[in-house]
């Protein structure tokens, strides 16, 4: 029986895990709680939120503190320019723009108004 020792293909980029983020900060005596403390942050655990769903400045601080850049810790988070490729926040519009009211819709649809 012969093993064949071909290299793996590279599969997509992971992130890293948290325990091993705050086990590398932890090497570096310092921990996300007083990470998080020395910058201002009131509450302690506030840089913990990064470690669960993007928080950019967040992450910034975090990747400083380990001497790399965010990039390299969360891979999944941003594009190949560096960029965070998340989408644009804020509230999505109730009706399409070409959406025509009905006469159902008019006094309960804040965009709509009441001008019936």
């Amino acid at each position: 029986m012969s093993a064949t020792n071909a290299p793996r293909k590279a599969g997509p980029a992971k992130d890293r895990h948290p325990a091993d983020i705050v086990a590398a900060l932890h090497r570096r005596n310092i921990s996300l709680r007083q990470l998080a403390l020395l910058n201002g942050y009131t509450n302690a655990n506030s840089l913990a939120t990064a470690l669960r769903r993007p928080y950019p400045q967040a992450e910034a601080l975090i990747a400083e503190a380990l001497g790399e850049t965010p990039q390299a810790i969360w891979p999944t988070r941003y594009d190949a320019a560096g960029n965070t490729n998340r989408g644009q926040g804020g509230r999505k519009p109730l009706l399409p723009p070409d959406a025509k009211p009905s006469s159902l819709r008019a006094g309960r649809n804040p965009q709509i108004g009441a001008s019936r």
